[in-house]
């Protein structure tokens, strides 16, 4: 869906349709495609979750049966380098989401020149908040939530999730044409 309404798959272009974007015919906020495209942002961050093997989607590590899953035989450094891969996937997960559904490094061009040099510094602490706000959100939902069956990862993949990600790409695709 985001590919379809910024118009290109190349990610600065993403974030260059966001900036310069309007809702509405207000350009305050630009359009940070979190707000149409909340549907695959949710979804997204459904999948980034499994993807990460983590909580609701343990089921290959089984924390809570046992005590590290698979690395239960490491230890030392190589415990540690397994342990900062997993936390460092999230946060490259993070960063994708913000990328494509917050605007990225941009903010808004109504506020100020996107080509400013003050932006060169601004831009990855804009970068870096934003993936702090969503890896917090990946955290959040880890530590929250139980963990599912297999078979209940599976209905929700094949009956929920699937079909409504198809229904999103076909209505963005007919507002985008249609619009």
């Amino acid at each position: 869906g985001v590919v379809i309404q910024a118009g290109t798959m190349n990610l600065s272009g993403i974030v260059a349709a966001q900036a310069g974007g309007s809702i509405f015919g207000f350009e305050g906020l630009g359009n940070p495609y979190l707000l149409t495209q909340f549907v695959a942002f949710g979804i997204f961050m459904i999948a980034v979750q499994a993807e990460l093997g983590q909580t609701p989607f343990d089921m290959p590590i089984a924390e809570s049966e046992l005590v590290t899953g698979y690395i239960t035989e490491y230890s030392g450094l190589r415990f540690l380098l397994f342990f900062i891969g997993e936390f460092a996937s999230a946060g490259a997960f993070a960063a994708v989401a913000a990328t494509l559904f917050l605007g990225g490094w941009a903010v808004p061009a109504a506020w100020t020149d996107l080509n400013s040099n003050l932006f060169n510094v601004l831009g990855p602490v804009i970068m870096l908040v934003k993936i702090m706000i969503l890896g917090g959100l990946i955290f959040f939902v880890r530590f929250t939530f139980p963990r599912f069956r297999e078979d209940q990862l599976q209905k929700l993949a094949w009956t929920v999730l699937i079909p409504i990600s198809l229904v999103n790409i076909l209505a963005t695709t007919v507002l985008k044409v249609w619009f």
